[in-house]
């Protein structure tokens, strides 16, 4: 083959590769432009990361969206991972999303799962206040969930090995052995027992029925008694009937009384008063003779001069 035919080839096949390489990168560059990958931010704060790399998978319903392109503890939320993800900008990526870690048992490689709340919820689009790109809420792992169940499960374990402990004590053991001896010894007595306590149900019944009977001989007593109280109290209703008339009438009798005793009293008063009259006009002759009788000479011869009075002559 003549060489510079075959020089002609060569160049012509580099010319051609480097043609496809040119339409390659276009064509790339034009897919990239067509399809401009969106930003998101997810702050981890209760889920471990162990596994997760740069260019980790992103998921949602099995598909994957995206990848992770960067991750470092976060200066903006303490306590909390930053993680950096690339998503398809058609990716349903909306407001209720939320972030789960995913880790293969075997690999122990992580993967981030996006799972929607809400399928009605908006679109997550636009940024929070102070953030550069939109921020996915972190969401909880089903196997975190079971970490922490088992923690918990085996907190409660512990303690409650460590009550049984306390219940197993030596002092324990001993009042454990006590009972259960006792509990032997009642045990062996149950039958002596049942056989006193039916002798003592059956002493029980004989004392009701006995008390029956005496509730219905006290029942009979009460009806005679009640009979009995019946007739007395028609007798003393008529005691009292038959007494109420004798009040009346001797309140009658005394009312005639009274009224005799006034009228005598009247006429005792209007005698005494004349009685009394007389006795006066006695009263004042007797004052008048012993006044005479007092002085003779005046009886005699009449008042002295000096006694009479203006207008007076001495007789």
């Amino acid at each position: 083959m003549d060489p510079e035919a075959r020089y002609a080839w060569v160049g012509g096949a580099v010319l051609a590769l480097f043609a496809l390489l040119v339409a390659g990168f276009l064509w790339l560059l034009g897919s990239s432009q067509h399809h401009d990958e969106r930003t998101y931010r997810i702050y981890f704060a209760r889920q471990s990361l162990e596994g997760l790399q740069a260019r980790s998978d992103v998921r949602m319903k099995g598909i994957r969206v995206g990848e992770v392109t960067a991750f470092s503890f976060s200066g903006r939320r303490p306590g909390t991972v930053e993680v950096s993800v690339s998503l398809d900008p058609e990716a349903p990526v909306r407001e209720s999303t939320l972030a789960i870690v995913d880790r293969n048992l075997i690999t122990g490689l992580a993967t981030i799962r996006l799972v929607n709340a809400r399928e009605d919820s908006p679109l997550l689009r636009t940024p929070a206040a102070g953030e550069h790109d939109p921020v996915i809420a972190e969401g909880a792992s089903h196997l975190q969930q079971v970490s922490d169940s088992l923690n918990q499960l085996a907190t409660r374990a512990d303690e409650t090995m460590r009550r049984i402990d306390a219940v197993l004590s030596d002092l324990n053991q001993e009042a454990i052995a006590t009972t259960l001896a006792n509990l032997t010894v009642l045990s062996a007595h149950a039958d002596e027992t049942m056989q006193r306590l039916d002798r003592t149900l059956s002493s029980v019944g004989r004392a009701a029925e006995g008390l029956t009977a005496f509730e219905r001989r006290v029942g009979a007593d009460a009806d005679a008694l009640t009979s009995r109280y019946d007739a007395l109290g028609v007798q003393a209703t008529a005691s009292l009937r038959d007494l109420s008339e004798s009040v009346h009438r001797i309140g009658n009798d005394l009312s005639l009384v009274a009224d005799r005793a006034q009228v005598s009293l009247g006429d005792s008063d209007m005698h005494l008063r004349a009685t009394a009259r007389q006795v006066e006009m006695s009263a004042q002759s007797l004052g008048d003779a012993a006044r005479r009788l007092g002085d003779p000479r005046s009886a005699f011869f009449g008042p002295a001069a000096a006694s009479l009075g203006p207008g007076e002559e001495r007789r």
